[in-house]
């Protein structure tokens, strides 16, 4: 396959670049449609801005709301909150949601106008806005000019605002110094801080902004995280082989072969679902849903080897991830289900029995929900 020029650009409605330099892998945009500043619906405009986030709900915004939450749930393990209540934590749930999404928004956007963008996603993701020709890149660009500054505003009032500036860097030095581009190591390396950003000011909200912090065993656990992160992400990219090829991007599976990707996903899955547990030296009920998880998603990457099965097993990992985020709840399980200890003592011996009940099964019915609504 002819190697893409990086200097190739895509003629948008203006006729600023050369027809010379056009990309011919990309079907072109008629040149008279608006400007995305021009009246839609608002229908057209909320369904764009989903479009940009739509593939990564499942792999950053629902892992990083159950890991922040578990954070607030988990007290003095992770905050200085020695008694967070249920209620107060769960309600900052929207506030959560509400920082991942922008953050990871502003990502995707300045992500995907860059031309390798486009022409990796009208391969793998033709849907999205760009692909798709919902919107031109000049429009998503301006599009990006309002994003930021209301990115960190909103970061600003609601917490996590270092985090957010972070993450800028981050983005930068992806998209625009070649670090998508520049080797697995770099790539995979940029993706850890990005996800360790992520927990980290999301965290920082469900502990109460100011009103309490991470404590200083955060840190520890979100370098742990940073490194499953690092280790096992590239995931992502079995999958999406064919339009990584077609942009020359260096993945594992590209560089080194398909059971070698393999294999070197596998085993990290494994080593960290023992290791996780061992750190919040959890019961053997805590090695359970991690190691089972873990265990059945190493053995489907290396017996399901296609497109289709990866992609499904990507979701397996997205569901595994989010065992591993809540773990710190199961250590300090008295945090998440503190109205059994009422009942408890008020209740005597059957308050007692039903605790002993929901502890062996809850961990089991947490990772029922997370797989039924990654899945679905």
């Amino acid at each position: 396959m002819e190697k893409i020029d990086p200097r190739t650009t895509f003629v948008e409605a203006d006729n600023e670049k050369p027809q010379s330099q056009v990309c011919p892998l990309v079907p072109q945009r008629p040149q008279h449609f608006a400007n995305f500043l021009q009246p839609r619906s608002w229908a057209f405009h909320i369904h764009t801005l989903w479009l940009f986030t739509a593939s990564d709900i499942k792999s950053v915004i629902i892992p990083g709301t159950l890991l922040s939450l578990s954070a607030g749930l988990s007290g003095p393990l992770l905050t200085t909150n020695p008694s967070p209540t249920v209620p107060a934590v769960l309600a900052r749930t929207p506030l959560i949601i509400m920082w991942n999404w922008l953050s990871l928004l502003l990502f995707c956007i300045d992500n995907q106008f860059q031309p390798h963008s486009i022409l990796e996603d009208a391969v793998n993701k033709p849907w999205r806005a760009l692909p798709s020709h919902r919107l031109s890149p000049r429009e998503a660009r301006r599009l990006l000019l309002g994003v930021i500054p209301t990115v960190f505003l909103a970061t600003f009032r609601l917490g996590g605002i270092r985090e957010a500036v972070t993450l800028k860097l981050l983005t930068w030095m992806y998209n625009y110094l070649g670090g998508a581009d520049d080797g697995v190591v770099v790539r995979n390396l940029l993706n850890a801080l990005g996800y360790m950003c992520y927990g980290s000011g999301s965290m920082v909200i469900a502990a109460g902004y100011g009103q309490h912090e991470l404590a200083p065993r955060a840190y520890p656990w979100l370098a742990i995280l940073g490194a499953i992160i690092f280790t096992t992400r590239q995931l992502q990219d079995m999958p999406d082989v064919h339009g990584d090829a077609a942009r020359g991007r260096q993945t594992v599976p590209l560089l080194y072969g398909d059971s070698f990707a393999r294999y070197s996903i596998a085993v990290p899955v494994v080593a960290w679902s023992l290791l996780c547990p061992a750190f919040w030296g959890s019961d053997l009920l805590g090695y359970a849903a991690p190691l089972v998880i873990g265990l059945f998603l190493g053995v489907r990457l290396l017996l399901r080897r296609s497109v289709a099965a990866d992609a499904d097993t990507w979701k397996v990992w997205c569901v595994w991830i989010s065992v591993i985020y809540v773990l710190p709840v199961w250590k300090q399980h008295g945090a998440v289900v503190g109205e059994y200890v009422t009942l408890r003592r008020s209740s005597g011996h059957a308050a007692q029995t039903l605790w002993r009940h929901e502890r062996g099964s809850g961990i089991w019915q947490l990772s029922l929900r997370i797989c039924n609504s990654i899945v679905s």
